[in-house]
């Protein structure tokens, strides 16, 4: 529980949202009709943009643990290690899927 409340409830939903598109690549090469359009245009999009702001959000963990205390900088790392490894779970997830828009 600890560690939750170390992460803040944005945080959480970030990465919680992140987690929930890793397992979603699966359904992404449905045909684009009704709800196909989701799981075929909206969840990789989202991916994209759930990637931009991961690495933004570790990048500026990593800026504001520059001037913080020995406390506040053990939060910052746990903030910055988490936002890095839902980001490789993304990539190592969804890398297969974009290398092969294009190559037809």
């Amino acid at each position: 529980m600890n560690f939750l409340t170390h992460l803040g409830v944005l945080r959480g939903l970030l990465l919680f949202s992140a987690l929930v598109c890793c397992p979603l690549v699966w359904l992404a090469d449905t045909e684009p009709t009704g709800w196909g359009v989701i799981t075929a245009y909206v969840i990789p999009s989202l991916v994209v943009l759930l990637s931009f702001v991961l690495l933004l959000d570790a990048l500026m963990n990593r800026i504001f643990m520059l001037e913080q205390d020995t406390s506040q900088r053990t939060v910052r790392q746990i903030r910055l290690w988490s936002d890095l490894g839902v980001f490789a779970l993304l990539l190592v997830c969804w890398l297969p899927y974009f290398r092969t828009i294009g190559t037809t």
